[in-house]
């Protein structure tokens, strides 16, 4: 006899597919600010890493793989940090204006993620 499963709440639904946009938002962030003068090419790869770190554990995500969801914690912890340096240290209005986009997308994921019925899902598959 198995373990009954708990069916993943439309919450972590919709924190896979905010996961899999913030992770597309983050690559063209990235990508920006490769472009943008200034010297934040360390930055642009650094926000396409994570952009790809987020799109790979988004499968993980949706099965309730505690794992996945610890990486997209760091991640998204991480994205908010590099969004609010972004919004600060430049005068780019197209970086800027993507930075804001990171920053709501990061702080989004980070408040579902650890939702009660999140911590119920996660919890569950922990077992």
């Amino acid at each position: 006899m198995t373990a009954p499963t708990t069916r993943r709440p439309g919450l972590v639904t919709l924190l896979v597919v905010l996961t899999v946009i913030s992770g597309i938002v983050s690559i063209v962030a990235g990508i920006i600010a490769l472009t943008a003068s200034g010297g934040f090419l360390w930055a642009g790869i650094v926000i396409i890493v994570l952009g790809l770190i987020y799109l790979a554990v988004a499968k993980g995500l949706a099965d309730g793989n505690p794992l996945s969801r610890m990486i997209v914690a760091v991640v998204s912890v991480v994205q908010v940090v590099f969004a609010l340096l972004s919004i600060f240290a430049t005068n780019d209005s197209g970086t800027t204006n993507t930075a804001w986009g990171n920053l709501i997308f990061g702080v989004i994921i980070l408040l579902i993620l650890f939702s009660p019925r999140a911590n119920a899902f996660f919890g569950s598959r922990s077992r």
